[in-house]
């Protein structure tokens, strides 16, 4: 993360937690209405500021061989990655891969074959779960 970025999370922070602790102590409402409303305007430009941060982290993602995949079968407290056409999901926090398993498939693997034999293709299934990066072939 870029030195422009964090310099921008601190500011936002601060804000943050000057107001929030301002609203606390302040008797009158319309006080509190008012830093309540100025703790919005913060929390809004940190969702952007997020938004921005995820764009880039998408841009950066990680390439992957079916070798190094291959490492990240979910034992050990290793994360668990699965491909699918081509694309890297985290299922590590999916609760039907626990122990980066699920119905007999063992993850750190390109299911892609496997995915459309059992989902006809309904990538919508995958939406929820993290990409992490791209398999390489």
């Amino acid at each position: 993360m870029d030195f422009y970025l964090m310099k921008k999370l601190k500011i936002i922070r601060r804000k943050i937690t000057f107001y929030k602790k301002s609203s606390m102590f302040a008797v009158c409402p319309f006080i509190k209405s008012y830093y309540g409303h100025l703790m919005n305007i913060q929390i809004g430009e940190l969702e952007k500021l997020m938004n921005t941060m995820n764009k880039d982290i998408v841009r950066q993602e990680k390439q992957f061989t079916l070798e190094e995949l291959s490492k990240y079968n979910g034992a050990g407290g290793s994360p668990a990655y699965v491909a699918v056409n081509g694309i890297v999901y985290d299922v590590s926090l999916s609760p039907v891969w626990g122990g980066g398993t699920h119905f007999g498939l063992y993850a750190g693997k390109d299911l892609t074959l496997q995915f459309r034999a059992c989902h006809s293709g309904e990538i919508k299934i995958l939406n929820g779960l993290p990409k992490v990066g791209e398999l390489k072939i």
